[in-house]
């Protein structure tokens, strides 16, 4: 099941966050965006992972699951 993500990366790695992006890309995932200055990547898995600590590649301090938050009484 493909899964969106976020990922933040490890202090010091900004200056290799495209680097790190590619090598998830290479991964299968899809890459939304990146804010190198936050030090973040959010993007979707390729669905053949059990689990997203898979994608948990050098220069990745942690990945989750990017859930949508909606208003109470929002529509799904």
């Amino acid at each position: 099941m493909k899964r969106n993500f976020i990922a933040s990366i490890e202090r010091g790695s900004e200056p290799h966050i495209e680097l790190i992006a590619k090598g998830l890309q290479e991964k299968g995932c899809t890459i939304h965006r990146i804010l190198k200055l936050a030090g973040i990547i959010s993007g979707c898995s390729s669905g053949k992972e059990k689990d997203l600590q898979e994608l948990k590649i050098q220069g990745i301090r942690h990945i989750e699951e990017d859930r949508q938050v909606r208003a109470l009484g929002g529509e799904e």
